[in-house]
């Protein structure tokens, strides 16, 4: 359990670092919308690529509650929920997925 919290927490500073430091140049690159994301796309992305895709959710949704503390444990059994989620409903948007077990 420890080194999931190590890698929970390690994602998510990564995540935010790299959305942080490439805003400036969306403009110039492939911009992306969290709106475009299904269930089923999140799904898809394999090993780490879907460890960053949840842990960008996760942020998304702390920053929207403004908060910036976070518990990894909490955060562990909201991604289980999250792929459950996922895997029963593919079309559902990913943050519509990620509220739903966010509350």
């Amino acid at each position: 359990m420890r080194n999931w919290k190590r890698l929970v927490s390690t994602v998510l500073i990564s995540a935010s670092f790299a959305a942080f430091s490439s805003s400036a140049m969306a403009a110039e690159t492939d911009d992306k919308d969290l709106n475009d994301y299904s269930c089923k796309d999140v799904m898809r992305f394999s090993g780490e690529h879907r460890e960053v895709a949840i842990a960008l959710l996760h942020g998304y949704f702390l920053g929207k509650q403004g908060k910036t503390a976070f518990n990894t444990d909490t955060l562990s059994g909201r991604t289980d929920k999250f792929i459950d989620h996922c895997l029963d409903n593919p079309a559902v948007k990913a943050l519509d997925s990620m509220a739903s077990v966010s509350k």
